[in-house]
């Protein structure tokens, strides 16, 4: 008995080592089990190695709001049941929405009517960058209108983030626009016929509604503006073969932009709407303006060679402000700057240095200094300068003002008379020191206030009261003798005499008076101020060559029109017989002429630095000088076409000079097709065909500009990349009309172009690129059973509490299987571990 008690004391201490063996195994296998879990992507506590999914939720307004709603709720089901509920929901449009909340949706900041779906995989790209997601959910039909989606997910690949597609589409109406087809340029006047293209919906075979449904009868509407805000309406039925044709009327020049909408014509139920569908460049109906101040030779010259012309005279230059847009060129034959507003001036010089129109400014007595050209917008393109008044011609002035009743204060408080005063004062500051000064009144009797004498004195003198006060009836006759009289007894090269008045020229003899003006060489500047002033009367005294009648409705516009009317009269002009020559070539052929005729007169003037002077006087001063300015080129004939020129028209030259200098100006047409502008990525690029010279393209002298709806006269840069073949590109290309003018020493292109509003109503189905990235690898059709996390990720992150269990279990078999403590003494150990490795109260 004694002998067997340690063979069973042996035997249980066999089997209990054995017991440890088999625990600290199975912890071994338990701790390769967790190893191999954490390897394949499980995870525990460690929300690194947790599945994320991002989605992208389209909330642009071509997407219908419940079927997106349900479509999210779909995909954070499926991600419940995947086992993963890490789902973070961003909304996007035309931008991604501001401060997405992780795991929830942001709306603020969503434009509904564009989708940008580059901008919201950018969003995502950077979230990946920052913490990895196992991939990213696109909900969206694929349509934008802004960004580059491809480039979005070209990225994507190249960052290893999965991009799985929920693809939704809106159903198509029944019936849309498809397509609307206009011509690019009309003239005013003719009819513009639109094209418009129908689609109708499909009803599918066999449908129990196919066999009772009939399509209702549907029009379109087309809506015409026009540049200058005004607007049309057409209305035209839809065919059996799905077209509409459509009939609108040219009536302003410019840019007509056309909108277009579907409707039921039974109801008028717009069915489907196309803003700014098609733009037409409508040009005025003759290439030509001529504007006549006076009767000249070019004008009826250039009807007979079959010029079309729109030929009008000065006082209705105002009118034609808005209609400048597409004319070629414009002649002013002898006109003044108050012909027109400051207005027509800007618009004129505006159309002339960024659109390419021509120009061509012929002299006469109303024309460069005598019209009001020194220093004016006008002059500021010209190829000649007015040139200043005369200092080597002092002038005796003697000024006669009209003191009568009536030009004292009226009703309307406005005192004639004082105003009078200060347009002498103003007016006698401006005379040089070697110019003589006199003044008298006059009402029934006429009297001296100021002798003829140096103009510093009776300027000083005019500043001070004029001792007279505005009484009694008119007299011009006494006062004009008693003017005459002063203006004779100066030795002055120039006489001039400017009178005011508001009244009636009774009983006055007209023809007597005239004659004396004339033997005396007297230059007459009348005023006639009020609407009662008798213009016709002072018209027949003054002689049209030698004097000026200036109508002033507003009488506190007298002192300008006084001051500006005195320059005009001293600006230089040469009579008698001028000889001319030819000192550059023409710009057309024949490049040379002879036998130049003699001129009666010209304006004197100066050449512009940079211009060139064809022909000029023996004294070398410029009668046809040219030059470019911006897109435009400008003649300054300084003789007109006129009195001074009366052997011109029966020259042999002059039939090519005329034709000649009007084709020069106004610009031959490009040759070729012409610009052609193409939406290219990221903006607008426009083509051209460039003229050629002796067979080689025109190249070097070739400029692109455009007209933006924010910027206008942009240059663009030119790449010449084939032979006689130009082009530009404009970047960053937003909605609305673009103008490209293309400029070459032979001619200006115009083009326009339409860039659309991002129209999100129009859009229905899925877009065809989603079948194009889905076969290219960058997309996988989204599932309801989708894996939130694919497995073998490259890159992705081990779970670290898995990976600590693991180890612990491990340690755990080795001592377990190498100690040989008992039971109780384990339990003891695992005690105080657990003692030691509990916090204290109050640690933090």
């Amino acid at each position: 008995m004694d002998k067997a008690a340690p063979r069973r004391g042996q035997g249980g201490g066999v089997s209990v080592a054995r017991r440890r063996t088999l625990w600290a195994l199975a912890l071994q296998v338990a701790a390769l089990a967790v190893l191999g879990w954490a390897l394949l992507g499980g995870s525990w506590l460690d929300v690194r190695g947790q599945p994320r999914t991002m989605v992208l939720v389209d909330r642009s307004q071509s997407m219908q709001r419940d079927e997106v709603d349900q479509a999210v709720a779909a995909v954070a089901r499926a991600a419940r049941v995947g086992g993963s509920g890490n789902l973070q929901l961003i909304e996007f449009a035309g931008r991604v929405a501001s401060s997405p909340a992780p795991g929830g949706a942001a709306t603020h900041g969503l434009e509904p009517t564009a989708t940008d779906i580059e901008a919201a995989l950018q969003s995502a790209l950077v979230t990946h960058a920052q913490t990895p997601l196992s991939s990213v959910v696109l909900v969206s039909d694929g349509h934008e209108n802004a960004g580059d989606a491809q480039r979005a997910l070209l990225a994507a690949r190249e960052a290893r983030l999965p991009v799985r597609w929920l693809a939704l589409g809106r159903p198509a109406p029944p019936a849309h626009i498809n397509e609307v087809l206009a011509p690019d340029r009309a003239r005013i006047g003719q009819r513009v016929q639109l094209v418009v293209a129908v689609t109708r919906a499909r009803v599918k075979q066999g449908d129990v509604q196919a066999a009772d449904q009939t399509d209702p009868r549907l029009r379109v509407r087309a809506t015409a503006r026009a540049a200058g805000g005004q607007t049309q309406t057409a209305f035209g039925e839809v065919g059996t073969t799905g077209r509409a044709l459509l009939e609108l009327e040219a009536r302003a020049s410019g840019a007509m932009v056309v909108d277009v909408a579907l409707e039921e014509a039974a109801s008028g139920q717009t069915m489907h709407r196309m803003n700014d569908a098609a733009v037409v460049d409508i040009a005025p109906p003759a290439a030509l303006l001529y504007v006549q101040g006076s009767s000249g030779q070019l004008a009826p010259s250039l009807l007979r060679g079959g010029w079309q012309m729109n030929v009008i005279a000065a006082s209705r230059l105002d009118a034609q402000t808005d209609a400048l847009d597409g004319l070629q060129a414009v002649v002013l034959d002898d006109v003044a700057i108050s012909d027109a507003s400051p207005r027509f001036w800007s618009t004129l010089i505006t159309a002339v240095k960024d659109h390419g129109l021509g120009l061509m400014v012929l002299g006469g007595e109303r024309a460069f200094a005598r019209g009001g050209y020194r220093g004016s917008t006008l002059e500021s393109v010209l190829p000649v300068l007015s040139e200043p008044a005369a200092l080597d011609q002092p002038a005796a002035i003697v000024f006669a003002v009209d003191k009568s009743g009536s030009m004292g204060q009226g009703s309307g408080g406005v005192d004639r008379f004082q105003l009078a005063q200060r347009a002498v004062l103003e007016t006698a500051r401006g005379l040089s020191e070697r110019d003589a000064l006199g003044l008298l009144v006059f009402d029934a009797v006429p009297r001296v206030l100021i002798p003829l004498g140096p103009a510093a004195a009776g300027t000083a003198a005019l500043a001070r009261d004029w001792q007279t006060s505005p009484n009694g009836g008119t007299q011009l006759a006494p006062a004009l003798d008693l003017a005459i009289g002063e203006l004779e007894r100066s030795t002055a090269p120039r006489r001039m005499l400017v009178l005011v008045t508001d009244g009636f020229v009774d009983a006055a003899p007209l023809s007597e008076l005239r004659a004396r003006l004339a033997r005396a060489r007297i230059e007459t500047i009348a005023l006639a101020v009020g609407p009662d002033a008798d213009v016709d009367a002072l018209q027949r005294v003054i002689n049209a060559d030698t004097g000026l009648v200036l109508r002033v409705d507003q009488a506190a516009d007298l002192p300008g029109v006084m001051r500006s009317g005195v320059e005009r009269r001293r600006a230089r002009v040469e009579r008698g017989l001028v000889v001319v020559q030819q000192v550059q070539p023409l710009p057309f052929a024949p490049a040379t002429m002879q036998d130049w005729p003699a001129l009666a007169g010209h304006a004197v003037t100066r050449p512009r630095a940079g211009a060139t002077v064809v022909v000029q006087t023996q004294r070398g001063e410029p009668v046809i000088a040219l030059h470019r300015v911006g897109r435009g080129r400008v003649v300054a004939v300084t003789s007109g076409f006129g009195t001074w020129t009366p052997r011109w028209p029966a020259w042999r030259g002059w039939p090519p000079l005329a034709g000649g200098l009007a084709s020069w100006t106004s610009g031959a047409r490009l040759n070729g097709a012409g610009a052609v502008v193409n939406r290219v990525a990221g903006g607008l690029q426009v083509e051209a065909e460039v003229p050629t010279v002796s067979g080689s393209p025109v190249a070097q002298a070739v400029s692109i500009a455009v007209d933006t709806p924010t910027i206008s006269g942009r240059l663009l840069d030119v790449e010449h990349f084939a032979a006689g073949r130009v082009r530009a590109t404009l970047s960053d290309a937003g909605p609305g009309l673009y103008t490209f003018v293309v400029s070459t020493p032979q001619g200006v292109q115009r083009q326009l172009h339409l860039v659309r509003q991002p129209d999100e109503g129009g859009t229905w189905g899925t877009s065809p690129a989603l079948v194009q990235w889905r076969d290219a690898g960058l997309i996988t059709a989204w599932e309801p059973d989708f894996q939130t996390r694919p497995r073998g990720v490259e890159g992705q992150r081990v779970d670290r509490w898995l990976l600590a269990v693991s180890l612990a279990l491990f340690l755990c078999g080795v001592v377990l299987d190498r100690t040989r403590l008992g039971s109780a003494q384990i339990a003891q150990v695992l005690r105080t571990l657990r003692g030691r490795l509990a916090p204290t109260p109050g640690a933090g």
